[in-house]
């Protein structure tokens, strides 16, 4: 009973609230970098359908036949499997991300900072080295899309759908990708925040065991 409440206390804290919000935003980044590889993209040839050429979001379209429809298939795929290891390398890091807090919310429910007041500093050291090794995996994120987008596939791919009237297929970064960007940003001022936070309980705990028959 009141083993149980003293747990269930650590949800209410600031520091939790902290890691639920790291959570969350983890999760917004996952799915944000999973966009980038979810689909092949453009047109697939199904020839049992008269040699309509589908695009992926629904919808049929004639503008592409023969050579041409074959063409944009090609440049489809191989501009897919430039993406795909920035996507996955993005979504092994958001999900590493995400488990991350929820351990960490796991540790503080078991009340481990109060047996071990030490661990408190050593998930404050976690969270600078989190934080700070975040600009450089969003410098990286950013500058090998930006890459796949100045490769000649994508400008061909861009020329050869405009050329056929058909918008959206821009060489530039879209509002997923654009978005995991600027969540990640805000994910590195969470993990700061929670390592000041860490430093300030590791204080409030070592203060208390330090008076126990306040207790």
């Amino acid at each position: 009973g009141s083993l149980e409440r003293r747990r269930c206390l650590y949800l209410h804290t600031g520091r939790a609230w902290c890691q639920m919000v790291e959570v969350l935003l983890a999760a917004l980044i996952l799915v944000c970098s999973s966009v980038s590889c979810g689909s092949t993209g453009g047109y697939t040839g199904l020839p049992a359908l008269g040699g309509i050429y589908y695009y992926q979001y629904g919808g049929a379209y004639s503008g592409f036949s023969g050579a041409d429809g074959e063409r944009a298939q090609q440049l489809d795929q191989r501009f897919y499997h430039l993406k795909l290891p920035i996507a996955r390398a993005a979504m092994a890091v958001g999900g590493c991300l995400l488990v991350f807090p929820c351990v960490l919310i796991l540790v503080g429910v078991l009340r481990v900072p109060w047996h071990f007041p030490a661990w408190l500093l050593i998930e404050c050291t976690l969270y600078i080295v989190i934080a700070v090794g975040t600009v450089p995996a969003l410098y990286y994120f950013l500058h090998s899309l930006l890459s796949v987008y100045n490769s000649s596939v994508c400008k061909e791919r861009e020329q050869l759908y405009q050329s056929k009237g058909y918008q959206g297929f821009w060489c530039s970064l879209h509002g997923a990708e654009i978005a995991a960007g600027l969540l990640g940003c805000l994910a590195a001022m969470a993990y700061l925040l929670s390592a000041g936070l860490a430093v300030r309980d590791y204080r409030t705990v070592h203060e208390q065991k330090q008076k126990p028959l306040q207790l």
